[in-house]
């Protein structure tokens, strides 16, 4: 089976988190997880549960308002989680985030991160 596209993938996990009320939710404790995933240059980055989550909806060119809205948070809630996130990969701007996001592999981290954590809940 060839791989999926990094479109389709963003879509496959939009769908998931969407039907699930909290993905990412422990079994054990009901602690959410956050994510590891490597950049380009290897160097790893963990994204907390929430700034993950907030990272999928911009990726689908949603702005912080449109993010705020789907994830029932303040829009300057979510601007703190962007500004968490390009300070821990070093960007200057909410594109350069997207850029080296789209560049990493967060997307596989994050649907195994789901897809583990499902099978873990049953």
């Amino acid at each position: 089976m060839a791989s999926k596209s990094w479109h389709e993938l963003l879509v496959e996990i939009i769908a998931k988190d969407e039907s699930d009320s909290e993905p990412f939710c422990s079994s054990n404790n009901g602690r959410h997880l956050g994510i590891y995933f490597f950049d380009n240059s290897g160097k790893a980055i963990y994204f907390t549960h929430r700034e993950a989550r907030c990272m999928l909806h911009l990726l689908r060119r949603k702005n912080f308002g449109g993010v705020a809205k789907k994830l029932k948070l303040s829009p300057y809630t979510v601007e703190f989680y962007v500004n968490n996130m390009c300070r821990k990969l070093d960007c200057n701007s909410i594109s350069d985030l997207i850029a080296v996001v789209k560049s990493s592999d967060f997307l596989k981290h994050y649907r195994r991160k789901m897809f583990v954590n499902q099978k873990s809940s049953r």
